[in-house]
């Protein structure tokens, strides 16, 4: 039988609404129960549970009413809508400050322009082939084209957690980008590093601290950045890095050169930041001192792009000139805060000392005891002999 108590619950909420008072800003609206209104509801659910099809209590039949709702919200909603409503909080608690600002870039500049007022549901793989067209029509490089498709990719998969749209389906996917090819060339010699660190100390000394303390132990910029006293440890002689790139924290052994830099400091306070710009607020860029230095030292002069000094070639200084003294990759992975071992070789280049000295021995080798190579055109005579 139908229960009695939705009958009661029907008849309770027609007498609660005819004394309620209007809902307050902030609340849901309340639905406006008559007695009329009441009884066809209490029929149509009989109904329902005579037949044993739909909604056979208050309960159910407020669950379908929200799935309509939802589905007409996941038709309707659009890329705008749930970027500003939605992904955008998400974005700034998932990632550091440096990289959402980057992706909101990204959407505003290319994808907003195209797509922003279409439905989420709608956007096609066309669609974003399109996009991808238009990108190389205005000469965007591929890894711009990468980051934007990249940033529509995480637009869905976040929507998909909403069960907006079906994760499966993801227009970003499969396609197809020139490869990239934008792995940094350049290492310092100690000498262009020792002229940057003197005009540095001269110039500007909080820049000099920091650009000494990444030189000296490989750390990224945000790492030093963000480091902050607590995190010291001068008698043991380490550093604890608490936020980084990827997300795990890291404690590095300090050399003595950067404990000395420390001292000379002096110790300060929980939470107060290790390096400071000279007004005492912390880096959130890389020094425009060090850019300085570089472009007075012309040591970009006539080089190519990938082959430019910046600052994160202190890292790559680092990692290369670790590399050199054989210390394990497993040890270069932890020192560096590398997850896997492909980024070892992405960092580290060869030195071309050890090069020439390879391709000397691999002509001592082909020429053997003579120290003479038989031409190819004699040594192929001699066969045919």
């Amino acid at each position: 039988m139908f229960s009695r108590f939705n009958r009661f619950k029907i008849f309770a909420l027609t007498c609660f609404c005819r004394c309620a008072t209007p809902p307050i800003y902030g609340q849901k609206k309340r639905v406006n129960w008559t007695e009329k209104r009441a009884a066809a509801v209490l029929a149509e659910l009989k109904r329902n549970h005579s037949t044993g099809t739909g909604a056979r209590t208050l309960r159910e039949r407020r669950a379908e009413q929200k799935r309509a709702q939802d589905l007409l919200m996941a038709e309707s909603i659009t890329v705008s809508q749930f970027w500003e409503q939605d992904y955008l909080h998400a974005l700034k608690s998932r990632i550091h400050a440096s990289s959402w600002r980057k992706e909101i870039d990204h959407y505003k500049l290319r994808i907003k322009p195209l797509l922003g007022d279409r439905s989420l549901k709608s956007i096609t793989h066309e669609d974003m082939e399109r996009m991808l067209d238009r990108l190389k029509t205005e000469g965007l490089s591929p890894r711009s084209q990468q980051y934007t498709l990249g940033t529509f990719f995480r637009i869905w998969k976040h929507a998909a957690k909403r069960k907006l749209v079906k994760a499966g389906e993801n227009p970003a996917m499969g396609l197809q980008i020139e490869r990239i090819n934008n792995i940094r060339l350049r290492v310092l010699t100690p000498k262009e590093l020792n002229d940057i660190l003197r005009f540095l100390e001269v110039n500007d000394s909080k820049a000099y601290e920091l650009t000494f303390f990444c030189a000296f132990t490989g750390c990224r910029f945000s790492e030093a950045a963000l480091l902050t006293w607590e995190y010291i440890d001068l008698e043991r002689g380490t550093a604890l890095f608490p936020q980084t790139k990827n997300k795990d924290s890291r404690e590095i052994f300090l050399p003595s050169q950067a404990i000395a830099l420390l001292k000379t400091k002096g110790i300060g306070a929980t939470g107060q930041h290790v390096f400071t710009k000279k007004d005492g607020t912390p880096f959130k860029e890389p020094p425009n001192a060090f850019s300085t230095a570089v472009k007075k030292l012309e040591l970009n002069k006539d080089r190519g792009k990938r082959d430019t000094v910046s600052f994160h070639t202190l890292r790559h200084t680092a990692a290369t000139m670790a590399s050199r003294r054989k210390i394990p990759v497993k040890d270069l992975q932890h020192i560096f805060g590398w997850k896997t071992p492909t980024m070892v070789f992405r960092y580290v280049k060869g030195s071309e000392e050890i090069q020439r000295d390879a391709m000397q021995g691999l002509a001592q080798s082909l020429t053997g005891e003579t120290g003479k190579i038989i031409p190819l055109e004699e040594n192929l005579a001699c066969k045919e002999a």
